[in-house]
């Protein structure tokens, strides 16, 4: 009795994985445009932080494969204190599994950057190729900037 309700479990949660309207598969581009948009609109930074945003968005790209997840940060030069400083960029890549999935959003868990802890991320759809990120943080060693990052799929 015992495996035939863990078989119709089984079935039944992989009926729902299949019926999600969405899907992350693909290559995820930061999109600068959107985001700085929404950002000077809707959030209350300073100065130096939109500086500094502005000119670190729109380079990251998201690659989401068969479970695997590829991250890219390239190198680039951010404004700290009124000059342009060198900011490390970074490859990485690791396994990636997803929570929930609705017609409005993908909930997925991966390893935090740079961390052991697995993360979630909530990806909100607005189209079937652009979707967003809040970037806002509940760790209070991180600042809370209620912002969010777009992303468009490119390929």
């Amino acid at each position: 009795m015992k495996y035939l309700l863990a078989l119709v479990l089984s079935i039944f949660q992989l009926c729902q994985a299949r019926a999600c309207d969405r899907d992350l598969t693909g290559t995820w581009k930061s999109d600068k445009s959107m985001s700085m948009d929404f950002i000077r609109d809707k959030s209350k930074i300073e100065p130096k932080t939109d500086a500094f945003l502005n000119a670190l968005l729109g380079k990251m790209t998201l690659t989401f494969t068969n479970g695997n997840l590829y991250v890219i940060m390239p190198e680039t030069r951010v404004p700290v204190s009124g000059e342009m400083r060198p900011f490390a960029g970074f490859e990485e890549k690791k396994l990636y599994k997803v929570l929930f999935c609705s017609s409005a959003m993908i909930v997925w868990s991966a390893k935090r950057s740079f961390g052991e802890d697995d993360v979630a991320t909530t990806f909100n759809f607005e189209a079937p190729d652009l979707a967003w990120v809040y970037t806002g943080s509940t760790v209070p060693e991180t600042p809370d900037m209620h912002t969010r990052e777009y992303f468009r799929r490119v390929r």
